[in-house]
């Protein structure tokens, strides 16, 4: 389990079918990820979501609020389709947009992917329009590497390195009065 100051993320379970479901089929939710889904595809994407995770742990977790045990989206990495680099994502339920949850999610998977699984990078996609994802990569300290096709449409690809990350970390904790740890 990884855990933020206000959230825990998880493997994801048949319980929170429900939730996911509500996410999986909003409109506004799917918008720039695909098609809303109905139970049956939602409850296989769960199923396939699982099973990766077990195997090599990429996939998603489901994020939590810490405080309520609300939960919130999902959040995780995977390889980006056609290649062999690893992408993350992360989708936040609509009535949580715009409280900083799917930063701070994505921030802590960063930390344990350079830290588990040591990939050279992390990439994220997403398209052109999608301001808030493009947001979140920004604020993740993400740089715009270019336009290109991945799953059959144009996409924005952004990406981070290992060395880029910490550095950033080390500032932040600079900013915040915290004496960076450079061990």
């Amino acid at each position: 389990m990884l855990e933020t100051e206000r959230l825990f993320l998880r493997e994801l379970k048949e319980s929170d079918t429900d939730a996911i479901y509500a996410m999986r089929s909003d409109k506004d939710v799917m918008r720039f990820i695909r098609e809303p889904q109905n139970r049956a595809e939602t409850e296989s994407w769960i199923q396939l979501v699982s099973s990766r995770w077990k195997i090599d742990k990429l996939g998603f977790c489901g994020v939590f609020e810490k405080k309520t045990g609300k939960f919130l989206g999902w959040c995780g990495v995977w390889r980006l389709a056609e290649t062999k680099e690893l992408e993350i994502g992360y989708a936040i339920a609509k009535q949580f947009w715009n409280r900083g949850y799917a930063t701070e999610a994505a921030e802590i998977f960063l930390q344990y992917a350079f830290e588990n699984i040591k990939p050279d990078k992390i990439t994220a996609v997403a398209e052109p329009e999608n301001t808030p994802s493009r947001r979140v990569m920004e604020k993740l300290g993400m740089n715009f590497v270019k336009i290109a096709e991945f799953y059959d449409r144009e996409l924005v690809q952004y990406a981070i390195t290992e060395k880029e990350f910490l550095a950033q970390r080390r500032e932040e904790r600079c900013v915040e009065g915290k004496s960076p740890d450079f061990s």
